[in-house]
């Protein structure tokens, strides 16, 4: 699930299920995808902080396509600046979007997955995660989190043909 970048590069023939906040960029890249005529695409808007809205978004793109072969967890908030200055509910948000959610979603898709083929979940990690960003304290204890989930979700699932990666672009 993603919202930009990344779904672009997904190439033809697949379903894609993007998710946001707000629905004008999804009907944009909607819009640009649709150049890809074999390629199916569900937007939905949700705020994944919201464990409920994260089952009901995993529900609906198993209604439209029938299973999920991979998960692509691509959200993430930063409130940039000195930790001492954010609030308790900034640094709540950015550890529901950034390290709670992703982890619920996966644990939501795995069950869903099929037994044969192809499966993967890609968790969208950051540099701040491998090392220490200034003004970034919490984004980077949350995505340094989120790397090690994705190493260990890696090699409890070794022997189940799931494939589990982390990837930290540099924008």
């Amino acid at each position: 699930m993603a919202q930009h970048g990344f779904a672009k590069a997904f190439p033809e023939g697949v379903n894609l299920v993007l998710v946001a906040r707000g629905l004008a960029g999804l009907q944009e890249l909607e819009s640009e995808l649709s150049q890809y005529p074999n390629a199916k695409v569900l937007t939905l808007t949700a705020d994944i902080a919201d464990l409920k809205a994260c089952k009901q978004l995993v529900a609906a793109a198993v209604k439209e396509f029938g299973g999920i072969h991979v998960l692509v967890n691509n959200a993430a908030l930063h409130h940039r600046g000195e930790f001492s200055q954010r609030t308790p509910e900034q640094i709540a948000a950015m550890v529901d979007v950034n390290l709670r959610s992703p982890l619920y979603l996966a644990a939501l898709v795995l069950p869903l997955m099929p037994k044969s083929g192809p499966k993967a979940i890609v968790m969208v990690g950051s540099l701040a995660g491998r090392a220490p960003l200034q003004g970034a304290a919490t984004y980077s204890s949350t995505k340094s989190g989120l790397r090690a989930f994705a190493y260990a979700l890696s090699d409890e699932l070794r022997d189940k043909n799931i494939n589990v990666a982390v990837v930290s672009p540099v924008l």
